[in-house]
């Protein structure tokens, strides 16, 4: 099988700009709107069980939707796809406020869900693809320019069209909000091009070949893996430490809230720092580093001595898990290079939100049994045993087990659905 082609950007800066603003307006949207749709329950006075619902509402269409936009995409191409995506859930969102009951809400949440791959795994699939053309010093730049407009403007953004708009003006305004980025869009996506004849029919098995990928290739399983364990981790710190730290520890609410902004600034730097060091040092220790990083910030937050092991653990494991995502990323683009990226791209994308709801699982089925902070430490176990996993059967590096590993995965994609 020839590898796949990948288009060529006539100018890596128009690119990379182009990108960054995308990336960035995209993560603005979704991350208003999660705290609008969280000040909107309250105002609706859900109950617990309404809010968990609310909750699952936002993830139960990417489980569904992640893995056939990866055929999707290769059917009728990025631009597409991305804009479709982001006007449907302009529209979805400014339905919301027209119905003011929580049942409405969860549905509204529901329809979002199933747009968001849409967006995302277009997003994920055009820059893996470029990577090899921008160099692996920028392979966090995608999730730290989303992150940008996800964590440090979008609560901000939510809390003031509130405050200026009320709940109507300021859902319409989100849906607005939604249209920015399919303004841009065309000047990133314009030089990804896909060919429909060639492009395999839709069908069960399209829609699905990423995990049949996933069953035959190595490399593919092992960063598939940690994508899981990474995306746990990170929605079990991000959902629960502010319960433990008002809970166990009498912090404010806003004493909690800056665990997770002290978190989130260290990762977002370590996404666009780490790259530099991936160049440097390779995938394998740079993913031991992480690891240790992300190990020694859980073994830190599991400690129920005093507060202030919060305070050392919270950046130390946003600094490992970022640089854990940054050789990732690098890592899926190089399976992806060589069996397909959109393929790979949605795999990611699907594997990530599994990842994260088995975060929000385990500490609603075991943190009344064990504690909430005990949790901590089995998380802390899955990355120590990838430290050892790693140092023993790290599948990149050796190109032997590489073509091996290709062969098979090769032979899965040469069928046309």
């Amino acid at each position: 099988m020839t590898s796949p082609v990948l288009p060529k950007y006539s100018d890596k800066t128009r690119f990379m700009l182009s990108f960054i603003l995308v990336a960035s307006t995209a993560g603005l949207g979704i991350g208003t709107a999660k705290v609008a749709i969280s000040l909107f329950a309250i105002e609706l006075k859900a109950s617990e069980f309404e809010m968990g619902l609310i909750a699952a509402s936002q993830i139960i269409g990417i489980l569904f939707m992640g893995l056939p936009t990866g055929a999707l995409i290769q059917r009728f191409g990025p631009l597409i796809l991305f804009s479709t995506g982001s006007l449907l859930a302009g529209i979805w969102y400014s339905f919301i406020p027209l119905v003011q009951q929580a049942w409405f809400l969860i549905l509204c949440s529901t329809l979002v869900s199933f747009c968001m791959p849409l967006r995302f795994v277009s997003l994920n699939t055009v820059f893996m693809s470029q990577l090899h053309q921008i160099g692996a010093a920028k392979a966090g730049w995608f999730r730290g320019a989303h992150m940008i407009g996800f964590m440090l403007l979008g609560p901000m953004l939510a809390v003031w069209l509130i405050h200026s708009l009320g709940f109507a003006g300021g859902f319409w305004a989100l849906a607005t909000l939604f249209l920015v980025p399919v303004l841009i869009a065309p000047v990133m996506f314009k030089d990804y091009k896909v060919d429909r004849q060639t492009a395999p029919r839709l069908s069960w098995q399209a829609l699905l070949q990423p995990v049949y990928l996933l069953k035959q290739g190595l490399a593919l399983r092992y960063t598939a893996l940690i994508e899981f364990a990474s995306s746990a981790a990170m929605m079990y710190f991000t959902f629960f430490i502010v319960v433990i730290a008002i809970r166990h520890y009498d912090f404010s609410a806003v004493a909690a809230a800056s665990l997770v902004s002290l978190y989130g600034v260290v990762y977002m730097v370590a996404l666009f720092g780490a790259g530099i060091l991936l160049e440097h040092f390779g995938e394998k220790r740079l993913y031991e580093f992480g690891f240790v990083l992300v190990a020694g910030g859980l073994l830190c937050l599991a400690m129920p001595l005093t507060e202030q092991w919060l305070w050392v653990g919270a950046p130390l494991f946003g600094l490992g898990l970022g640089v854990v995502n940054v050789v990732n990323l690098s890592a899926f683009a190089t399976v992806g290079r060589r069996v397909g990226m959109a393929n790979v791209s949605a795999l990611s994308s699907f594997i990530g939100p599994v990842g994260s709801l088995l975060g929000s699982i385990l500490g609603g089925l075991f943190g009344h049994v064990w504690g909430l902070q005990m949790l901590f430490f089995p998380l802390a176990a899955v990355f120590v045993g990838l430290i050892v996993l790693t140092h023993l059967k790290h599948p990149f590096g050796s190109s032997h087990a590489e073509q091996a590993d290709d062969s098979k995965i090769d032979i899965l994609t040469n069928v046309d659905g």
